[in-house]
């Protein structure tokens, strides 16, 4: 399957291969390549309504490295079961952000004896507000995973000041995180816990970082191509001249 059909079987939900985790979780498993799977979970928001949240995980052979964790813990023990019927080894489960829909379940990953990752300042944050913290950490703004599968990269605060993304070279997509936002969105979301004035020029960091980029995952809602990180960029400027 390509992505660009992936994307489109995505949106409408009508993936034969799609997995859909027992009634009492949200979590959804869908396949955009033979290797690379998209995993979706949602969860009611104060103010907000019922929220799907996007994250990955990357397959090699019988190894898988996943980019956020789900909204709840039943979602990632679903994750795991998902795992175990592929025959699946989780090497480790990286936080784009200390944020409940990327880091709020560790605990169910480290109980499985799997790594959790962070950076410091995610750590940091996770440890302010008494979250579970993550088993690793990595300094400064640049770090490969998965061999050199996984690549992360901190571009500056927008959603969030420890927001970061992650680029698969193999594939070509880039994992944007809460950093960017979708094509249908003309609102920046929650930045409570980012900046504002920072997210244009993170956007900029990210567009120049990765220009080879075809498919761009945004924390919540469509798949898009790298169009989503200049709308994005937009978006918060115009927010910003805004107020």
């Amino acid at each position: 399957m390509s992505f660009r059909s992936a994307v489109g079987a995505i949106a409408v939900l009508v993936s034969p291969l799609a997995f859909f985790a027992a009634s009492t979780t949200a979590l959804e498993i869908t396949p955009l390549s033979e290797s690379l799977y998209l995993h979706q979970s949602e969860k009611m928001i104060e103010g907000w309504g019922k929220m799907s949240a996007n994250g990955l995980i990357l397959v090699d052979g019988k190894e898988a490295f996943v980019v956020d964790t789900p909204w709840s813990d039943a979602d990632a023990e679903a994750m795991l079961e998902w795992a175990n019927a592929q025959g699946l080894i989780i090497k480790g489960v990286l936080a784009t952000h200390w944020h409940e829909d990327r880091a709020g379940s560790f605990g169910v990953y480290e109980k499985a004896g799997i790594a959790t990752l962070s950076s410091e300042a995610t750590q940091a944050m996770l440890q302010q507000h008494q979250k579970t913290l993550a088993t690793q950490t990595f300094s400064g703004d640049e770090t490969q995973y998965f061999g050199d599968k996984v690549e992360v990269f901190y571009p500056g605060a927008g959603h969030a000041n420890d927001n970061l993304v992650v680029y698969l070279p193999d594939e070509k997509l880039l994992f944007g995180g809460c950093l960017v936002r979708e094509a249908s969105t003309q609102s920046m979301g929650f930045y409570g816990d980012g900046s504002l004035p920072a997210w244009p020029e993170s956007m900029s960091r990210v567009i120049a970082k990765f220009p080879e980029v075809n498919t761009v995952v945004p924390g919540h809602g469509a798949l898009g191509d790298k169009q989503l990180l200049e709308h994005t960029r937009v978006l918060a400027e115009a927010a910003l001249k805004a107020k």
